[in-house]
């Protein structure tokens, strides 16, 4: 009974992971550690996005992407959209569609500290593009993030067994620029893929990934 209960939850695409392992060290406790003053060190944080905030509510701003942003941007989600519904599953396309409004989230969010950085006081600003491969690159880190979560969050009929990642793009990867079905079939063992499994991709592969140039027989794209 957590917040998000399992991968079917409509609450779980509305959500952005980051995951990570902790290194486990030891933290020097003595008196004579240098460490800074937590409590000074936010304050200081605290004052400057105080000033953020009243510099954006004098100076009201529209955010504008570039006509060439906007076909990045669709392109983008188009092709990871085509990619998660393709390896993952037709349940994980919710993540790409509530990923591309955090992407252009981003862009705003980033332009909106640079017109602060700059004093820019112009009622109109455009995200610049270094700015928007910076919100692209974390929308792309995240939507690994987000697989992640949702191979290893719990089905109505899943064990608690913790998963790697997408084992149908691993399989896919892992084959041979050109290869027969027999073996697909065998490599398929290899990710604990069954030969239904394997045909079923393949079949959703054939004119996105891979082309069939006779019967049996397939070529990457």
């Amino acid at each position: 009974t957590g917040l998000i209960a399992s991968a079917e939850d409509g609450l779980f695409s509305r959500f952005i992971f980051y995951a990570y392992k902790v290194e486990q060290q030891w933290r020097d406790v003595s008196p004579y550690a240098s460490s800074i003053n937590l409590t000074e060190h936010f304050n200081t944080l605290s004052d400057q996005v105080f000033q953020l905030i009243q510099f954006l509510k004098q100076y009201p701003t529209t955010i504008e992407l570039t006509q060439q942003q906007w076909q990045t941007l669709n392109s983008i989600c188009s092709r990871w959209l085509i990619e998660v519904t393709t390896f993952t599953g037709d349940d994980a396309g919710s993540i790409v569609k509530r990923l591309g409004l955090v992407l252009f989230r981003l862009t705003m969010i980033f332009t909106a500290l640079r017109k602060f950085e700059n004093g820019d006081t112009s009622t109109t600003a455009f995200c610049t593009d270094a700015d928007f491969d910076t919100a692209v690159n974390l929308a792309d880190l995240y939507l690994q993030h987000s697989l992640l979560m949702f191979h290893n969050l719990p089905k109505q009929t899943d064990n608690a067994v913790f998963r790697s990642g997408d084992n149908k793009r691993k399989f896919f990867n892992a084959l041979p620029p050109d290869f027969k079905r027999a073996e697909a079939i065998e490599l398929g063992k290899k990710y604990n893929l069954s030969t239904r499994s394997v045909d079923n991709l393949l079949k959703e592969l054939s004119g996105k990934y891979l082309t069939q140039p006779q019967y049996g027989c397939y070529s990457k794209l």
